[in-house]
């Protein structure tokens, strides 16, 4: 097993060992499963983007593949173990003639570990060099003939060196009205319970060049929304020494492309929010007022241990708010950190019931190997736990009914994305400016629209979550 370094061939052989695959490939069939979180989710549509570019063909199924691949998350234990768990059931279902490739955070991690557990594995790639995923596929598709015998040493694996990341990505496909875009990747930042860092490498941005042709060739195939994400929005541009560079690049977004209507910002991290990223916000009317900013807990004792230091969370939502006042701050926290007292446990529930978070996520605390909180003594119970986390989540699922409660009679725009059903009648299933794709809340929309159209709703009726209310036709801002 070869690992710790990219077994790539030269650059300068590459492009010719895959033009003379490229015959080989047509005609194979690869299915891809995708795990974990946005940034995975651009990273897998560039390897579909790749491999049909040589010549694959993408089925839904597993059964009529050539090749398995999964994409996996490491971020958490839960993430970890869905990962592997994915891994083991393809693997033990596929086909001698079929191959099973993995990628992702978690190969990056524990790449001779996942070797070892999934002896069925034919190819690992690590997470920072996912664009060589079509060289091993067509080599595990064209070349081998043979299938490969169960617990037979692994001959092709690729983990990135530490900080190399390809940012390029091919022309982009859209699967719908919204679209996510990649504007970074990696993270400076030393987080005592992450292990981020070690997955993805420090900082990277991608040139603007690059984002904005992915952005034009999105609202070339009629995107209404895309989504900004990164492991650290926020940062964007420090490593060239620009500390306003997120501010610097929306302004080029909506100066460049003033017809995609959304923009959205997600993973701000809260001391790299500055004055002209929230002046950019509230001056132009395409950039969603809407802040996804993890904030990993309130009491600043439990900040402290986590070493993310930054001032306190009321002086920064207030900060934020009288610049952005209908900003919508979405944001998730900790549970169960080590140490965590009940004392500090009842802080961070009061923050939830009376600093106006829109949105809020809570996940227990996952030990993470190699980072500083991992041989911290101060363990807390895992039943304490998920105690703990049911009542910050009641606490939330209270303070998002009541905010959802003062939008009634309000006119929203909505940007519908399907139909569904409310109360078993037909309706269109849409979200606000207030709701991020995947994460937050819909809004179920009785009336006739187009899929990516954004209309105006009227709100009648609030859920925990959710908002019900009535097009209103004459109203309608956009249309694709």
């Amino acid at each position: 097993m070869r690992s710790g370094a990219d077994n790539s061939p030269p650059k300068s052989d590459r492009d010719t060992i895959l033009s003379d695959l490229t015959a080989g490939a047509e005609g194979k069939r690869f299915a891809l499963v995708s795990l974990g979180c946005a940034k995975n989710t651009v990273d897998s549509e560039g390897i579909q983007q790749l491999l049909a570019a040589r010549g694959f063909t993408q089925v839904e199924g597993s059964a009529d593949a050539d090749l398995l691949i999964v994409n996996t998350c490491g971020f958490i234990d839960a993430a970890r173990q869905e990962s592997v768990d994915t891994l083991l059931e393809l693997g033990q279902a596929k086909r001698p003639d079929q191959k099973l490739l993995a990628t992702g955070c978690l190969t990056e991690r524990y790449s001779d570990e996942i070797a070892a557990e999934v002896p069925e594995i034919d190819a690992i790639v690590g997470a920072r060099n996912w664009q060589t995923v079509p060289r091993f596929a067509e080599e595990l598709t064209v070349l081998q003939s043979e299938p490969r015998q169960p617990g037979a040493s692994l001959d092709l694996m690729a983990i990135a060196p530490r900080g190399e990341i390809d940012l390029v990505m091919p022309p982009r496909l859209a699967a719908g009205p919204s679209a996510y875009v990649k504007i970074s990747d990696g993270c400076n930042q030393k987080c005592s319970f992450c292990a981020i860092p070690s997955m993805k490498g420090l900082l990277r941005s991608k040139p603007s060049d690059l984002i904005l042709r992915e952005i034009g060739e999105l609202l070339a195939q009629g995107v209404r929304e895309v989504v900004l994400v990164a492991q650290d929005s926020t940062n964007y541009g420090r490593d060239w020494g620009e500390r306003d560079g997120l501010a610097t690049l929306l302004r080029a977004i909506t100066d460049t492309h003033p017809a995609m209507p959304w923009v959205r910002i997600m993973y701000a991290y809260p001391s790299h929010v500055t004055q002209a990223f929230l002046d950019v916000m509230a001056e132009r009317p395409q950039i969603c007022r809407y802040m996804d900013m993890p904030l990993q807990h309130t009491h600043p004792d439990v900040l402290r241990r986590m070493r993310r230091p930054h001032r306190p969370i009321e002086d920064l939502l207030g900060w934020i708010r009288s610049t952005v006042p209908d900003i919508v701050v979405r944001t998730t926290f900790i549970t169960g950190f080590p140490g965590e007292t009940e004392a500090e446990h009842r802080y961070l529930r009061q923050s939830i019931e009376t600093l106006g978070f829109g949105r809020v996520g809570v996940f227990l605390y996952s030990d993470e190997e190699g980072t500083a909180a991992f041989d911290d003594p101060h363990r807390v119970a895992r039943s304490i736990k998920q105690r703990r986390r049911h009542e910050l989540m009641a606490s939330a699922r209270a303070a998002s009914h009541r905010a959802n409660e003062a939008l009634v009679a309000t006119v929203q725009e909505v940007l519908i994305e399907g139909t569904g059903t409310l109360n078993d009648q037909p309706v269109l299933v849409g979200r606000s400016r207030r709701d991020a794709p995947e994460v937050d809340g819909v809004v179920f929309v009785t009336g006739d629209a187009a899929i990516g159209e954004i209309v105006s709703v009227r709100i009648s009726g609030a859920l925990d979550y959710d908002l019900s209310g009535d097009l209103v036709p004459t109203l309608a801002v956009m249309a694709p």
